[in-house]
């Protein structure tokens, strides 16, 4: 039986916090400069325990400390896409605003979206056409 039977990968992050907080904090009695590491991997830690426990967010509670990227990806999505892939309104197969209205409404939180354009209207340069 190995590790990698007894533990899934997305616990990988979690599991080397606490083995870095466990070693560095060993260390830590020998010479004080590994209490740094010690306290930097025991934050970690409690973080990713906090994590695990927690019962809103399931990405958080399968994916302790991993699921911190994808909320900092998720983050920067739009510069992400303003320069480097193409834009929200395109639907392939279903927009990013059709989406986020289907998340929102998952999750009950308000998801009306108010009537009318997503365009700045008041940009200099803008012109209407009827």
């Amino acid at each position: 039986m190995t590790v990698a039977d007894l533990l899934p990968s997305r616990y990988y992050a979690f599991a080397g916090a606490i083995a870095v907080t466990v070693l560095a904090s060993m260390a830590a009695l020998f010479d004080s400069r590994w209490l740094l590491l010690a306290g930097a991997a025991g934050i970690l830690s409690l973080l990713g325990i906090r994590d695990y426990v927690q019962t809103h967010h399931a990405i958080l509670r399968n994916y302790p400390l991993l699921a911190y990227f994808r909320f900092f990806f998720e983050a920067i999505r739009p510069e992400i896409r303003q320069y480097l892939l193409e834009g929200d309104n395109e639907a392939v197969p279903f927009s990013r605003a059709q989406r986020s209205l289907v998340y929102q409404r998952a999750k009950n939180v308000e998801s009306r979206q108010p009537f009318g354009t997503g365009e700045n209207l008041y940009l200099a340069g803008y012109e209407w056409s009827a």
